[in-house]
């Protein structure tokens, strides 16, 4: 069977021309700035849909033969076995109803109009068996996304990120849900560079950043799941990314270049990843170091908090991290390395006491000659002088 079949073309006649979404973002007088990332995908899924000069009614494989599908003329392009990408990034997305009715667009970045493609699809069928050259990234907005990947079936739901590796044979389920999925192809250069980019993230996240290069090369997945406010932070990033992408103005590429690198930040510390024991224990060791040396850094006014929030784990997760590695609670822990510091002031400075006390993170003085005696049994002074 063919996986196209052209059997008639129909026009548009919708009067609105390539402006159509600029024009649409300009209906707000607040600016697009501030919608959503489901605002913004429909108004671009409308606006691919108006600008589309005329549409193919086509069979689409896997199809029922009497279900046809109307698309722009140059959607075969995102059609194949293997998809191949010379660009930094195309931008897909779709939105089904409740009675299977799918709207999807695409584009990729250096393309001025977005592809368009609409189907009444029938219950529970799939796509196209395809795998990708690159890394593809999967955001579910809304609803469900139901996957076929190497043989086995998949669901991600609300907020989650999948990222299937660049061999992964998969497909997806086309379920009669009202779901909204976005779909970013990356370019395997900004995953695999190893410039100041890469030197920014900390061991753990440097960690997660090389295992979505290794997986991507493997018949493997890789499932994000959202802390909390991850989703507050990501969306408004792919809002501005789908939003360049469409909307082509004036240095756009080198913005979404930007906003890829910020979206691949979002998920390397505000997402929790699906590993194996192995990869888990290999985690904790490296984040483990990342914590040691944060407190190492920051000992005389770090806190609990300032843990939660740098590396986005709750008190009790740090707490037990520093336990089963070093014998002592957080506090005992930090108590340690401020009195350590303190003792390496005396023997190598002229500072007071007094103010080496307040340099380590003490402002009670008597509370910090207690503790440092009781760790090594003189006081400061005597500590000092032998």
């Amino acid at each position: 069977m063919e996986k196209y079949i052209e059997t008639e073309l129909e026009d548009n006649l919708s009067e609105y021309q390539g402006e159509e979404f600029e024009y649409l973002f300009e209906q707000s007088n607040a600016g697009m700035q501030k919608e959503s990332l489901e605002k913004v995908i429909e108004l671009w899924l409308e606006a691919s849909e108006k600008n589309a000069k005329y549409l193919v009614r086509q069979h689409m494989l896997n199809m029922p033969e009497d279900i046809m599908a109307e698309a722009t003329a140059n959607w075969k392009s995102h059609n194949g076995l293997i998809r191949e990408q010379d660009d930094l990034v195309n931008v897909d997305a779709y939105h089904m109803t409740e009675q299977g009715y799918m709207k999807y667009a695409a584009k990729s970045l250096m393309q001025q109009d977005s592809a368009f493609f609409r189907q009444q699809c029938s219950k529970d069928s799939l796509t196209e068996l395809h795998r990708h050259d690159y890394v593809e990234i999967a955001y579910v907005l809304h609803g469900t996304l139901k996957q076929n990947i190497v043989g086995q079936d998949e669901e991600f739901h609300e907020g989650e990120v999948c990222v299937i590796g660049q061999n992964s044979l998969h497909q997806d389920y086309l379920t009669y849900q009202d779901s909204t999925v976005i779909f970013l192809g990356i370019s395997n250069e900004l995953f695999e560079r190893e410039d100041d980019y890469g030197k920014k993230f900390s061991r753990a996240q440097d960690f997660f950043r090389k295992l979505v290069i290794r997986r991507k090369k493997d018949l493997k997945f890789i499932r994000f799941t959202p802390r909390p406010g991850a989703r507050e932070q990501l969306e408004p990033v792919l809002s501005d990314i789908v939003r360049e992408n469409a909307l082509c103005q004036p240095g756009y590429e080198s913005i979404v270049a930007g906003l890829l690198e910020r979206m691949n930040t979002i998920l390397m510390t505000q997402y929790q990843i699906a590993l194996s024991k192995k990869e888990q224990t290999q985690v904790r060791k490296l984040l483990f170091d990342d914590v040691i040396d944060y407190i190492d850094q920051n000992y005389a006014d770090v806190t609990l908090h300032d843990l939660c929030k740098k590396f986005s784990y709750n008190t009790y997760y740090f707490n037990r991290l520093i336990k089963e590695n070093t014998g002592f609670t957080y506090s005992q822990y930090l108590q340690k390395v401020r009195l350590d510091k303190a003792a390496f002031y005396l023997k190598t400075t002229h500072d007071s006491i007094e103010r080496i006390a307040l340099r380590v993170g003490y402002t009670n003085q008597g509370f910090f000659y207690e503790k440092f005696e009781l760790r090594f049994g003189v006081s400061p002074r005597e500590y000092r002088m032998s």
